[in-house]
C-alpha cells in the first residue's frame, strides 16, 4: 500500500507541475538528462516512469497479494490451517477478499483516476497538440488510467487466490497468475475492445499520391484524440480493398496536379471510392471504461468460484478424528 500512495503522490505533484505549465505530456516522454529542460521535461519523465511501473502493478498484487494472502495456510502445513468444519467455506474466503483485495483495489482505482487527470492538462492549450495528439483508449494509457485500472487489479489477485487454492504451490500459483494475467489484457487491446461499440467512420478523398509517398501522412496521428483502428482505401459499399501501385506510374507529366489526378484515376479503376477511417471518438473513453470493468468483473466472479472448489479440499478434518486414527495406528 506505501508503494500504491507513493506513486499517487508522484503522479499528483507531476500533474501539478503540468498544470501550471500550461502544457501537457504524452506517454514516453523521458528528459535525456534529468537537468534538461527544466521542471516540465522533469514533470514529464516523472509521469511516463510512473506509469511504467503502474503497468507491472496488476501483476505484482496478483502473485505478492493474490497468492500469498491464501497460500501461506497450505504452505505450513494443514495443523495451522484456519479453515475448519465450523467455519463457513463462503465466510473464509471472502473475509480475505474484504479484508486485503478491496483496500488494495481500491487505491489502485485511486491511482488510476490521478493518472486519468494527468493525461487531460493542457490538451487544447497549445500549437504543439498537433504533434503530441494522443487516445485515451490506446495501450499504455487505457490499461493505467479510470476505473478499469482497480479491475485489472482485483481480476489478478483474485487469478492469484484460484491458482493458489487450485495449485496449492507458491511458486506454480505465481507462474500460472502471471501467464493468465499476461493473456487477459493483451487479448482485450488486440481482438475485444474495439468491438465494445460501432466505430465511427470518416471518408476522405482517395489522395493515392501523397499516401503513397515516403513520408505518407499516418492517418493514426489525428488532433482530436481519437482511437483510430483502421485505415484503407475503400469501395463505394465501404469495403476495404488493397491499391495495386504497379498499375499506377502515372505520365512524365511535370504537372503535379496533373498526375495526382491520373494516379486517383488508376485507384478509381481498381473500384477505390474513397479512403476510410474507422475510430472511436475519444468521448467513448468512460463507456469503455465501464465496459471493460465489467468483463473484469466478470472475469474475478469466475475466478472467484474456482478458487472456492481449490478451498473446499483444505477443509481440516476435526481435532477427535485425528487422535482416534493416531491411536488406531498405535
Amino acid at each position: 500500500m506505501a508503494v500504491i500512495f507513493l506513486l499517487i503522490l508522484t503522479a499528483a505533484i507531476s500533474g501539478w507541475f503540468v498544470q501550471r505549465s500550461g502544457e501537457s505530456w504524452v506517454f514516453g516522454e523521458i528528459c535525456s538528462r534529468w537537468y534538461d529542460g527544466g521542471g516540465g521535461c522533469r514533470a514529464d519523465t516523472a509521469l511516463t516512469l510512473t506509469t511504467l511501473l503502474v503497468l507491472l502493478l496488476p501483476f505484482v498484487s496478483g502473485m505478492l497479494v493474490g497468492v500469498t494472502t491464501f497460500s501461506r495456510d497450505f504452505e505450513q502445513g494443514p495443523e495451522n490451517l484456519d479453515l475448519r468444519e465450523s467455519t463457513s467455506l463462503v465466510r473464509w474466503y471472502f473475509l480475505r477478499i474484504l479484508v486485503v483485495f478491496v483496500p488494495v483495489t481500491l487505491a489502485m482505482t485511486l491511482l488510476g483516476l490521478v493518472l486519468g487527470w494527468t493525461h487531460s492538462l493542457g490538451r487544447g492549450a497549445t500549437a504543439t497538440d498537433e504533434m503530441t495528439s494522443f487516445s485515451l483508449m490506446e495501450f499504455p494509457n487505457f490499461h493505467t488510467t479510470g476505473i478499469v485500472f482497480g479491475a485489472y487489479t482485483f481480476v489478478a489477485m483474485v487469478t492469484g487466490s484460484a491458482a493458489a487454492l487450485l495449485v496449492r504451490n507458491t511458486v506454480v500459483a505465481m507462474v500460472t497468475t502471471l501467464l493468465m494475467f499476461l493473456i487477459v489484457p493483451v487479448a482485450l487491446s488486440a481482438m475485444v475492445r474495439e468491438h465494445y461499440s460501432a466505430p465511427d467512420i470518416e471518408v476522405q478523398p482517395i489522395d493515392g499520391r501523397a499516401r503513397a509517398a515516403e513520408y505518407a501522412p499516418s492517418p493514426y496521428q489525428n488532433l482530436d484524440s481519437r482511437w483510430v483502428i483502421g485505415a484503407g482505401f475503400a469501395d463505394v459499399d465501404g469495403n476495404m480493398i488493397d491499391a495495386d501501385y504497379s498499375m499506377c506510374r502515372g505520365s512524365d507529366n511535370s504537372d503535379q496536379k496533373q498526375q495526382d489526378r491520373e494516379i486517383d484515376d488508376c485507384l478509381r479503376e481498381q473500384r477505390i471510392d474513397h479512403y476510410a477511417l474507422a475510430y472511436h471518438p475519444q468521448s467513448q473513453y468512460w463507456l469503455f471504461q465501464f465496459i471493460e470493468t465489467a468483463v473484469m468483473l466478470l472475469c474475478a466472479g469466475v475466478m472467484m468460484m474456482l478458487a472456492l472448489v481449490g478451498a473446499r479440499g483444505l477443509r481440516r478434518r476435526p481435532a477427535y478424528n485425528r487422535m482416534s486414527e493416531m491411536s488406531k495406528s498405535i
